[in-house]
């Protein structure tokens, strides 16, 4: 019996409706309703109170097939800050063990890779707060910025330490077997322009059109016009993408992260706002959250919170998100924006 069909059974044994179990874990009902539909499953720090509410045990209720429990290691890596090293190291071996399998699964070897990412980064942000005081208590450490840079993925002035040549070099092979995989060739072009090797870039641009016409012809042609330093051609480039592409919200979003990158911050937000207005439901966050950014880097908080704000409506109202790190990472964001603001006030 599959996990949400378990929940169920044992809930209605217990005479509960979804609103009760729902209160006796402090969760949603759509929440308890997503599990036993199957649409996603209970974190992990649930299920000794899941268990002891319905009754059984957790070996009982987490028997799961192997498909349940990718599906679980998925909605953990999206839904969760940090994993426990129990965790980690549980579902690691588990995935080691299906990626050793005869006929490799494609989805564990991807969850597992995923995995030692989201650890990466888990480690990242332990280390962002303890480098930064190290560089507070010793302001001359080279070591403390070092490891500030690190942790925050700063931008190094040393070719050797910054280049993306094995990157490169594992792209070109790929789409050397690979000619027709469209999304291939955005990877590569932007590896590299962010290389400075614009005539290679300018050569894959062609394969890309040649495979399809989109509006990326256009963005990467103006790409490559400001990375050679001609600003204006570069302007008229994503002007003409955003006529000709006009009702795709893809196109004024690309133009307003380019803006952004030349610091022309209002038109940024003003393409980043037209690409929310093209856009189907259920809609992406993306153009939101860097608006809220823009507006922080302009001084302007309250603008920010706003922004923020928006980001938890639509991951609540289009995605039915009520719980998990894809919806905490905001509202501590609007937290701290809140305690700036208070900071600011205080001072004045």
């Amino acid at each position: 019996m599959e996990m949400g069909n378990r929940i169920k059974t044992l809930r209605l044994a217990k005479s509960m409706t979804q609103e009760q179990l729902a209160r006796a874990l402090h969760v949603s009902a759509q929440a308890v309703s997503k599990w036993e539909l199957g649409g996603s499953l209970p974190d992990i720090q649930l299920l000794p109170a899941l268990s002891v509410v319905l009754g059984t045990s957790i070996d009982a209720l987490f028997s799961l097939t192997d498909e349940s429990r990718l599906a679980r290691i998925e909605n953990m890596l999206e839904d969760r800050r940090f994993l426990t090293q129990h965790e980690f190291e549980t579902e690691e071996r588990f995935l080691q063990e299906k990626c050793m399998e005869g006929s490799e699964n494609v989805r564990a070897v991807l969850l597992l890779a995923r995995l030692y990412c989201k650890r990466a980064g888990e480690y990242r942000a332990l280390a962002s707060p303890l480098a930064r005081r190290a560089l507070e208590l010793d302001p001359q450490s080279k070591e403390a910025h070092t490891a500030v840079f690190a942790a925050e993925n700063g931008a190094y002035p040393d070719w050797n330490v910054s280049n993306h040549s094995e990157t490169i070099a594992f792209y070109k092979d790929f789409l050397a077997h690979h000619p027709e995989e469209y999304g291939a060739y955005l990877w590569l072009l932007d590896l590299l322009l962010a290389d400075g090797r614009c005539g290679e870039a300018r050569e894959y641009a062609g394969r890309l059109r040649a495979v399809r016409e989109s509006f990326n012809d256009e963005l990467y042609r103006g790409i490559l016009c400001k990375q050679e330093g001609r600003i204006g051609e570069a302007l008229d480039c994503w002007a003409a993408m955003c006529e000709k592409y006009g009702d795709m919200w893809q196109a004024w979003a690309s133009r307003a992260s380019e803006l952004a990158k030349l610091c022309r911050y209002d038109e940024a937000v003003a393409d980043y706002e037209r690409a929310m207005s093209l856009m189907p439901h259920p809609q992406l966050t993306d153009p939101v959250e860097a608006i809220a950014q823009l507006c922080e880097l302009r001084g302007d908080c309250a603008g920010a919170i706003r922004a923020y704000e928006r980001v938890v409506s639509i991951l609540r109202e289009d995605w039915s998100i009520t719980q998990g790190e894809l919806l905490d990472a905001p509202l501590r964001t609007i937290a701290r924006l809140r305690e700036k603001l208070a900071a600011e006030a205080a001072d004045v």
